[in-house]
């Protein structure tokens, strides 16, 4: 967050946005595939905490998409760390690109807009706004991963009906 607050002192908030969408993009694939070819030896000592890799390990088991999706949506996950867990959990290049590019765009749109105070002022009432929204968030990411399994279905499935709308649209076989 700090690194896009700095960009929009810096550069103009729409360079600033892709500046730091490229970048974050580019980090984390390589963060992922660090994890991928490096494995759990390279990831603890990024980590510097072995019990706290295994810990995400097994809250994300067998719910990665969703759960990976969220943490990299809010702020108070440690994403660069999320992408070499990410590397050496199941999910594959293609569905972590995905995360990737709708949260980052996401989180970095609103960290432009509402911290970077364009859109928010960073006093008076844009306190109160902020202290909501962080508190939404929280409240959304709790929910999220109580209702993991079920966000998890529901997106496959919504995939798979995209999938096939689009194979009858253009008349794809396979």
């Amino acid at each position: 967050m700090v690194t896009i607050l700095a960009g929009t002192l810096i550069f103009e908030p729409l360079e600033a946005f892709f500046y730091s969408l490229i970048g974050m993009f580019l980090g984390g694939s390589l963060g992922f595939y660090l994890g991928r070819i490096l494995g759990k030896k390279f990831v603890y000592w990024v980590a510097g905490d072995k019990e706290k890799v295994d810990e995400y390990l097994e809250k994300i088991k067998g719910r990665e998409t969703v759960l990976l999706f969220f943490m990299f949506l809010f702020p108070f996950f440690p994403d660069d760390l999320l992408c070499s867990v990410a590397g050496i959990s199941k999910i594959k290049f293609k569905t972590f690109s995905i995360i990737q590019i709708f949260t980052r765009i996401t989180s970095i749109g609103c960290t432009i807009l509402v911290y970077g105070g364009n859109l928010i002022p960073l006093h008076g009432w844009g306190i109160a706004v902020i202290a909501g929204l962080s508190v939404l968030g929280i409240i959304a990411f709790i929910i999220s991963y109580k209702f993991a399994d079920q966000i998890q279905e529901w997106f496959v499935n919504l995939y798979n009906r995209i999938g096939n709308w689009l194979k009858k649209l253009f008349k794809i076989k396979k």
